[in-house]
């Protein structure tokens, strides 16, 4: 005979009777909703881990290896032993001996340093845990701290863009936008897999654009301090992106004049050091990107290259991720954005992101936005304004909910716009393969028999040795499940 099942106990909530469950979903729902960014940090940081293969390109190298040598050699130099007994046999290696100029004797890194800089703390804590588990620093283990580091960096961007979606529209609206911006672009394929610049433009770009929502709801001093530090950063960390900075000086000049010397200086505090680093060991303000100055050229065919940079086969931003599209009319419609200031802030971002299209497009080796990773990357860091676009566009069709066919034909556009860009994305993340290489060529970049999307997905169908979910280094992986042996 079947047990009676036992109501669950019940007591007393606002004068009235509440069972254990009852009382329970609340508790639940004010609990994610106090931890939202928590839960959602986490598992988009897990999921930028699972990956099939790391890789690391020579312009990645050495920002992954700077940290160390900052913990380990307490230089930034790539001289000190801890580096020389890690890395010396492949630094002067012809496939990544120009990402290590050797300089009034010492071997230093070809690229800017801010990246490393802002995630030495990471790998200071991972190389906490391996002295307290008595594990080796290898080369390998090397691979997995740059790729938790560019996860977390990417998951973090993940976050501010969703903290800021809430600040603009309902909370399911930011939701769904962040997770276009998190699986739909380049975050995913570029920034999440390897410590390219990309990613920490991405992140200084959407914390700068909270600070000033933030700045409207309670205005503070700190608020435009913190804003001048990030943009000193920002300036270092990739030069030729400092143009979308133009809308966060505009909104200092025009709304918070008489904090303009605090801004300055607290830029001043934060790029100085580099400024000097740059000075003292390459002699300009540019560092090792002074060469590339000589690249840059002013010509009619520059318009080609424009075009290029947005729907090329294999070079084209909107060709590895469609959905971006969206942002364009989600720019056409600011209006309905409420804030006057951080209207007019999002604004500028139109001309201000066509400017940083036509810098690279002047740029001689503008096809190498695809070189040894996948997608458009110089493209990357506006990629957070484009999300907030979107959101505006996500929030007039799905959650105001328009009642008549045209709507109904959008938002199944909006979906496939959404649900191709996810699957060219994961391609990306999992099938494409570092060597051999699959960038493109000036023969190649219009060409559209030869896809770099679909080729990728045909070698790496057949090739992928496993998805393993990478775990905190230098824990073991959470998951690997095999493929092809």
């Amino acid at each position: 005979m079947a047990k009676k099942r036992r109501p669950g106990k019940s007591f007393i909530e606002n004068g009235k009777p509440v069972t254990e469950a009852q009382g329970l979903r609340p508790r639940l729902k004010s609990f994610f909703a106090h931890y939202d960014f928590i839960i959602l940090f986490l598992f988009i940081f897990f999921c930028y881990n699972t990956v099939s293969t790391i890789t690391m390109s020579g312009d990645t190298i050495p920002a992954a290896f700077l940290p160390l040598a900052l913990i380990d050699d307490h230089s930034i130099f790539f001289d000190g032993p801890f580096i020389q007994g890690l890395y010396s046999n492949r630094i002067h290696s012809p496939d990544v001996a120009y990402a290590f100029p050797v300089i009034n004797g010492h071997t230093v890194s070809f690229f800017p340093i801010v990246t490393p800089l802002l995630v030495t703390p990471l790998y200071g804590f991972f190389s906490l845990l391996c002295w307290i588990l008595n594990v080796p620093v290898t080369f390998s283990l090397v691979g997995d701290f740059a790729k938790t580091s560019a996860s977390c960096l990417a998951a973090a961007s993940c976050v501010l863009v969703y903290l800021t979606g809430k600040e603009l529209f309902p909370v399911k609206t930011a939701l769904i936008t962040t997770c276009v911006y998190a699986f739909a672009t380049s975050t995913w394929s570029v920034s999440s897999q390897a410590l390219w610049q990309h990613g920490t433009v991405e992140l200084l770009l959407i914390l700068m654009i909270y600070l000033i929502i933030r700045n409207e709801r309670d205005q503070s001093r700190n608020t435009i301090i913190f804003l001048g530090l990030l943009t000193g950063l920002f300036i270092f960390n990739r030069p030729p992106d400092a143009i979308l900075l133009l809308p966060f000086i505009g909104y200092v000049v025009w709304y918070e004049r008489k904090n303009l010397p605090v801004y300055a200086i607290s830029a001043a505090a934060t790029g100085l050091p580099f400024l000097v680093y740059n000075l003292s060991i390459f002699g300009n303000v540019f560092g090792g990107y002074k060469q590339n100055l000589d690249f840059f050229a002013f010509s009619l065919d520059s318009i080609g290259n424009f075009v290029g940079l947005l729907i090329a086969p294999n070079v084209g931003l909107l060709v590895f991720s469609p959905v971006l599209v969206l942002s364009f009319f989600g720019y056409l419609k600011l209006h309905t954005i409420s804030s006057l200031r951080i209207r007019q802030v999002l604004v500028v971002f139109g001309p201000a992101i066509i400017l940083e299209i036509l810098v690279y497009s002047f740029f001689g080796l503008w096809e190498s936005s695809v070189a040894f990773s996948y997608g458009q990357r110089f493209l990357t860091g506006f990629i957070p304004v484009l999300a907030i676009f979107i959101g505006i566009v996500v929030n007039e069709y799905f959650i105001a909910r328009p009642e008549n066919s045209w709507a109904r034909a959008v938002q199944i556009s909006i979906i496939l716009l959404i649900v191709l860009s996810v699957i060219i994305q994961a391609i990306g993340v999992f099938l494409y393969p570092l060597y051999p290489d699959r960038s493109t060529s000036s023969e190649r970049t219009w060409d559209w028999d030869h896809s770099i999307v679909i080729e990728s997905f045909w070698f790496g169908f057949f090739h992928i040795p496993s998805i393993t979910m990478k775990n905190v280094p230098p824990f073991p992986p959470l998951f690997r499940i095999p493929i092809h042996s």
